[in-house]
């Protein structure tokens, strides 16, 4: 009975969830460019945090990022989590590009009681999560494997190409505490109504993250600056 009760509980909330996403409030420009000014300081965070220098390896090989500042997690029993964020994407030239909005949305199963909001910081490592994050939707798991990401003095040590498994790999960080960090059943969403609220036009991610079609504003600009300059 209990297990019953608890899929059940899984199913509603995922319903709820998803839905949720799909009808998420845009973020207005003034709450959007707040959100690309907390990117930046997530990136700063994360790589000034102690024994960082994993996130450090892979920032300068990753082939884009993802920046969820403070996505809430809740729940009693079962466990959702939502967030709004940014993607940027590494360009030929070792740049990175305009940022793109996107929604994050899943749920887990988990004993989690109240609410937490943490910061969660993604990097795509390898081809095949890049393509996922250039696509309208991308499922965890699904259409991108993802991992917690090693942490530890020793961690960077043992990094190499060969050693990476996941497509992506995740981090986060709450209440002050740096860790790797597993999303369970989640999925990434662009937001097109941020995307047109901040950069004034139509475009589609793909056309923002590869150049061309908009001009970043000030705070784009800074978060683009700090990442190129942690990843040099």
């Amino acid at each position: 009975m209990r297990q019953i009760g608890k899929r059940i509980g899984v199913f509603i909330l995922a319903a709820l969830v998803l839905g949720f996403a799909g009808h998420a409030m845009a973020l207005d420009k003034f709450e959007a460019e707040l959100k690309v000014k907390e990117a930046a300081i997530l990136v700063e965070k994360f790589m000034t945090s102690p024994d960082s220098g994993a996130p450090h390896w892979m920032l300068k090989r990753a082939k884009a990022v993802i920046l969820i500042p403070n996505m809430v997690k809740a729940g009693f029993v079962v466990g959702g989590k939502y967030g709004h964020g940014v993607v940027c994407v590494r360009k030929a030239d070792g740049s990175w590009s305009e940022p793109s909005f996107m929604v994050i949305a899943g749920a887990n199963v988990g004993f989690q009681i109240g609410a937490e909001s943490m910061d969660l910081f993604m990097f795509v490592m390898r081809e095949r999560g890049l393509e996922g994050v250039l696509k309208n939707q991308v499922k965890f798991g699904v259409d991108a494997s993802v991992a917690a990401g090693p942490v530890g003095r020793t961690a960077e040590a043992s990094l190499s190409a060969a050693s990476l498994s996941a497509d992506v790999y995740s981090y986060s960080r709450a209440q002050g505490a740096f860790a790797g960090a597993t999303v369970g059943a989640a999925g990434l969403e662009v937001d097109e109504d941020t995307n047109k609220s901040y950069y004034g036009k139509d475009a589609t991610s793909k056309e923002i993250l590869q150049g061309g079609k908009v001009v970043a504003p000030e705070a784009a600009r800074h978060l683009m600056e700090v990442l190129a300059r942690y990843s040099k």
